[in-house]
């Protein structure tokens, strides 16, 4: 197959950053939803966390209005910076533009956008190099983006069967996304049922299970790192926000976990960063350990997994109240340990296992096969790209 080379800036017909938003508190006809970083994860776009701004205030010009296929990078801040995703149709029920913190991209004629999305998404570590700046203050470099990206591309034909390949692989992992969601949220509502018709009484955290920390062996000592043991930071729930976790970016050998403070957690452990942010939550998939940004929870014997999964959530914003830190919240362990519940007994909640365990098993079935999907698409965006 031949392939053609150019850079980005020739494959683009329109190229910005998104405006400094003036925020309404409210969706109404003098308003339009931007989106920010938060809502670029995972190779998508959600608009879960958009906010709206107030064009009384500030004005959007027409060509900052999102297309459909319009490729969206966070240009800001270590760890987010270099972010990929692309805009869909049905997502642009209602105009939407972003913030001054992500970039538009929008395709040329040229080529076809789909091929162009995924090109860009098997470089985003290259990508992610063209952040300069201090620490926390870093950017993209838009004029390196678009000068010194090279796509490699065949004929429009092809392209299309390419691009085809990846969004049929993309519509599957979507399905059983939306599968995990609906089934999260039967959770939810099953749970707070079991609150409200239960006799409760107070307890704490730690009544239900063992609270304990995490820590990072010493970046200095490669013989730390790299081993077989998984090591989990708030960045990896934040770019894979799955309800089970496996591993994350990094790991850590024997030597680095003999060589700091953080423990070897058993399968089923709760997880729950307890700063930067506060309340992202996920179940062991197996045993693992976490950085210092973790305050994870062992279940005891009378509380199972799912219901300390689904009780940390529901208590979210109550800890976060709780919290200390002028720079950055944090709840620490002795706090989350002594943080007030009323739940029902043990017996009570035991009693809903055959509804709960069965839904959470489909989940990690669902993520299991997602994690899979995604292994494919990483080879073949290698091949392809």
């Amino acid at each position: 197959m031949k392939y053609n080379s150019n850079s980005l800036k020739n494959l683009v017909s329109f190229t910005s950053k998104g405006i400094a938003p003036k925020y309404a508190k409210s969706d109404d006809d003098n308003s339009i939803l931007v989106l920010n970083q938060k809502c670029n994860r995972d190779g998508k776009i959600s608009l879960k966390n958009a906010r709206y701004n107030n064009l009384s205030k500030r004005k959007v010009s027409k060509e900052k209005i999102l297309n459909d296929k319009d490729i969206l990078i966070n240009s800001t801040g270590v760890g987010t910076a270099g972010r990929i995703a692309q805009i869909r149709k049905d997502q642009l029920i209602n105009p939407i533009t972003v913030d001054s913190h992500m970039i538009i991209l929008r395709p040329s004629k040229n080529i076809n956008p789909d091929y162009l999305g995924y090109a860009l998404k098997a470089k985003q570590k290259l990508v992610e190099s063209y952040a300069e700046g201090s620490t926390g203050q870093t950017e993209i470099n838009r004029q390196r983006l678009l000068d010194d990206t090279v796509i490699r591309y065949p004929s429009i034909g092809e392209q299309e069967k390419i691009a085809n390949i990846f969004l049929n692989l993309d519509r599957k992992i979507e399905k059983n996304n939306q599968i995990n969601d609906n089934l999260l949220e039967l959770a939810k509502t099953i749970f707070k049922n079991i609150i409200k018709t239960s006799s409760l009484h107070a307890l704490t955290i730690n009544d239900v299970g063992t609270v304990i920390g995490g820590g990072t062996p010493s970046k200095k000592v490669p013989k730390y790192w790299n081993g077989n043991i998984p090591w989990i930071s708030p960045k990896d729930l934040s770019n894979h926000p799955n309800v089970f976790t496996s591993h994350g970016e990094n790991s850590i050998t024997q030597n680095g976990l003999d060589h700091s403070s953080t423990k070897i957690l058993p399968k089923k452990t709760v997880l729950f960063s307890s700063r930067a942010p506060i309340g992202y939550i996920s179940i062991a998939n197996n045993e693992i350990t976490t950085n210092q940004g973790f305050k994870s929870v062992i279940p005891n014997k009378n509380y199972p997994f799912w219901f300390i999964y689904e009780l940390l959530k529901s208590e979210t914003p109550k800890i976060i109240n709780e919290a200390n830190g002028s720079t950055f919240k944090e709840i620490s362990g002795g706090k989350l340990k002594q943080h007030k519940i009323c739940i029902p007994t043990s017996i009570e909640v035991i009693k809903y296992n055959s509804i709960f365990l069965p839904i959470f098993e489909k989940i990690q079935q669902s993520e299991k096969e997602i994690d899979k999907l995604n292994q494919i698409k990483d080879i073949l965006l290698n091949k392809f790209f």
